[in-house]
């Protein structure tokens, strides 16, 4: 039995499965949190806690604090793990002062700083938008005049599609610079930079690569097809895999990505890479040192009959990944997006659940419920997951579900 523990977790799926997955190891799993209440919140999926059996409480967001709590544990704590957007960097330095194993702190910085990541696979040929960095709304508005119209502006370090926003001329770009300075803390209380980037604008279908790299070698779990919202938003409503790419495009999609990761000097962890398939080939959008989130992980385990966070794990513990199968089957999700207002009932729910190939019918709110516009992959009501015989058929199934659930709101 290891002791392992975690360092914050997200709470979209693929951090309360890792620690599923642990326990199920019979591994002793300790906790480390500013807040462990905040996982117990309505409106999202919740930690069980009888999966932990230790709660170490500390300021996640400073490495100093996390390693003062915890060297007393040392010897005998094997593994200090970061699966979340949010504490990928703190995890990540606390683990090699801790001397643990784990990612390099140096390429968990340079994929989470979108624009040391964008210069990185600039430099080394990797293909992506054309982009310029800017601190504040007039210099934003200048880059983006060089740079040509339609072009995105985005954070450099948020996560969840936050802020990410298609502008087509420069007072769009000036006002949409400001309005992000407006946010100077994310969601877990970490200052956010000013930084913003002017990229091109990309058209063309959305995936994402599910990996894993032990010693510099980078194995394929499986490629996820996107749904996302049309511009100028582009907040994730759904995603089904493995996606079905003509063999030449997936040969080109796996070597970018790996191309991505050696440019960031990534040689230890899971990695979910987004490209886009545009008309003169695919493009990186942007690399991400962690499990993919929003049940991506959990549609591998249906799909590939083998649970990557139990692969992660063993990698901590020192096992290379090396027993992923070819996929099973296909699985898909699509998210049910909040509308926006007060909720007064919310029926079809068995109507969803009965349609064939659905697995979960999954809903945050109830009645009473007062929900925000979706402005971001966070504003949801929940969840539907399905299986098929591939892809296609997953997503139809779970689309046709999503689509019987009915929310009704109060009117004004």
């Amino acid at each position: 039995m290891a002791h392992i523990a975690f360092l914050e977790t997200n709470t979209t799926g693929s951090g309360y499965e890792a620690i599923a997955a642990a326990k199920r190891a019979g591994h002793r799993v300790t906790f480390v949190t500013r807040d462990i209440e905040a996982y117990l919140l309505p409106g999202q999926l919740q930690l069980d806690t009888a999966l932990i059996d230790d709660v170490v409480a500390t300021e996640t967001n400073d490495p100093d604090q996390v390693v003062t709590a915890l060297r007393p544990l040392l010897p005998g704590l094997d593994a200090l793990i970061s699966i979340g957007e949010w504490h990928m960097i703190s995890g990540a330095e606390s683990a090699y002062r801790l001397g643990l194993p784990g990612q390099a702190p140096e390429s968990v910085r340079a994929a989470r700083i979108k624009s040391l990541q964008r210069r990185a696979c600039a430099e080394a040929g990797v293909p992506i938008p054309a982009f310029t960095s800017a601190h504040t709304p007039q210099e934003a508005r200048a880059a983006a005049l060089a740079q040509g119209f339609p072009c995105i502006v985005k954070p450099v370090d948020y996560g969840g599609s936050y802020g990410v926003r298609l502008c087509t001329d420069a007072d769009e770009v000036a006002a949409h610079t400001a309005e992000l300075h407006k946010v100077t803390h994310n969601q877990r209380d970490q200052r956010m930079s000013e930084e913003v980037l002017i990229e091109e604008f990309l058209e063309g279908p959305e995936i994402s690569l599910e990996t894993l790299t032990y010693d510099g070698v980078t194995r394929f779990l499986a490629i996820t097809q996107k749904q996302t919202v049309p511009p100028p938003s582009f907040y994730e409503t759904g995603h089904a895999l493995p996606a079905a790419l003509d063999p030449e495009l997936e040969q080109e999609c796996r070597r970018i990505t790996v191309a991505a990761l050696e440019a960031i000097g990534y040689v230890f962890g899971a990695g979910h890479i987004e490209l886009k398939l545009t008309a003169d080939g695919p493009k990186l959008i942007e690399v991400n040192c962690r499990p993919a989130g929003d049940r991506i992980t959990h549609l591998l385990n249906r799909a590939l009959d083998v649970d990557p966070t139990e692969l992660l794990i063993e990698m901590y513990l020192g096992s290379p990944p090396d027993r992923i199968p070819e996929p099973a089957r296909g699985a898909a999700i699509v998210f049910l997006p909040s509308p926006g207002g007060r909720v007064v009932t919310v029926e079809g729910l068995e109507r969803a659940r009965a349609v064939p190939g659905v697995e979960e019918v999954s809903l945050y709110v109830g009645p009473g419920d007062v929900l925000a516009p979706p402005t971001n992959n966070n504003d949801r009501l929940g969840y539907v997951t399905a299986t098929g015989p591939d892809s296609t058929a997953a997503l139809a199934a779970a689309t046709t579900a999503a689509e019987s659930i009915l929310v009704k709101l109060e009117t004004e």
